[in-house]
């Protein structure tokens, strides 16, 4: 039976109902706090370590001795491109919109004013669902892949604060020392890090092995934690507390945070946790990390000149012919540097 409408019969619009996923930002914006647009393709950054050298005796007579400049690093990084544009014709005009009632009377260039606001959000969230993936994967792996259509290479940090444990000694295994790894693991961020951490976040099964562990059980501060219940406290932007250890002294998190990897493998995308199931991050809460943005670079439609903006999004518009179609399109350079070395762990427990 055709989809027909009887104008005689009265019709009442409840509502639009829009389903789309919250956009969660925790790592970007917790994380990479110290936002730069630069005004260039490339990004460089002087990377100066200290150590821990004490200071010479010598005798009274001798003189000074030398304590020699360790020096400096140039890191050069490219921010990638990301590109996400939609079109809109002619056609879709004269159909109402999602919300519109039957007989609103909208016109069609009204129609079009609030398709681009529609438009321009949908590429927005997803531009910054890239930014938050780009954010998770310089911490979780201390590279981010640059994979899709004509690109494929890897920003690498040369991050190597890593562990992995293996045999009965993973957690939930007869030899698991939960909370000594995690002593350990915060002695070793701040021995080769400089960085003393405070929190720690966890995969979904790295939380469920840590919260089953009977020594953990009898340290949490049930205080801040309802265990009988299993009601932690959600916190903004899609994070999760869980509880405190005050041995070592670090807040426990869960992230629970989502992507859609349709580029690994196009014929079987998946949807995949930010955070892997197995995987335990210790970070400072304060790591203030660099957010750069690379220029955006395109061609005025009026003056036809090349124009290079120093922002960290550049929203356009403009019209194509044959046929005649509006185009809209987000453009960023997003990259998340972690800029200093080894200033957390992460860690392989299952």
């Amino acid at each position: 039976m055709p989809n027909e409408v009887n104008i005689y019969t009265p019709r009442y619009l409840a509502e639009v109902v829009r389903i789309a996923p919250p956009v969660h930002t925790f790592f970007r914006d917790k994380f990479f706090t110290n936002v730069k647009p630069f005004a260039t393709e490339r990004v460089d950054i002087d990377i100066k370590k200290g150590d821990r050298r004490m200071a010479a005796f010598v005798h009274p007579r001798s003189g000074g001795k030398v304590l020699r400049d360790a020096g400096f690093t140039t890191e050069s990084y490219k921010p990638p491109l990301v590109n996400p544009y939609d079109v809109t014709t002619a056609d879709q005009l004269m159909s109402r919109l999602p919300g519109e009632e039957l007989y609103s009377g909208m016109t069609p260039a009204q129609r079009a004013a609030q398709k681009l606001t529609d438009e321009y959000n949908r590429l927005n969230d997803a531009t910054t669902r890239r930014e938050e993936w780009m954010a998770v994967q310089a911490i979780v792996t201390g590279q981010i892949p640059v994979v899709g259509e004509g690109v494929n290479e890897v920003i690498d940090f040369n991050f190597t604060n890593t562990v992995t444990l293996t045999g009965n000694n993973k957690w939930g295994g007869t030899s698991a020392k939960i909370l000594d790894n995690l002593e350990d693991w915060v002695d070793t961020t701040l021995r080769n890090g400089f960085t003393n951490v405070d929190m720690a976040i966890m995969g979904k099964s790295a939380l469920r092995a840590f919260l089953a562990d009977a020594d953990v059980q009898k340290v949490l501060d049930n205080r801040r934690i309802d265990m009988g219940l299993i009601q932690p406290k959600d916190l903004p932007n899609g994070v999760r507390y869980i509880g405190h250890l005050n041995k070592p002294n670090i807040d426990i998190y869960e992230y629970a945070e989502v992507y859609y990897d349709d580029w690994t493998d196009p014929s079987n995308p998946a949807t995949l946790p930010l955070i892997p199931d197995n995987k335990v991050v210790l970070i400072s809460s304060q790591p203030n990390f660099m957010m750069a943005y690379g220029a955006c670079t395109y061609i005025d439609d009026e003056s036809k000149n090349w124009v290079t903006a120093q922002t960290a999004r550049l929203l356009r518009s403009y019209i194509e012919h044959h046929p005649d179609r509006r185009m809209i399109e987000v453009q960023a350079h997003p990259l998340p540097v972690p800029d200093k070395a080894d200033s957390w762990l992460v860690a392989t427990v299952l």
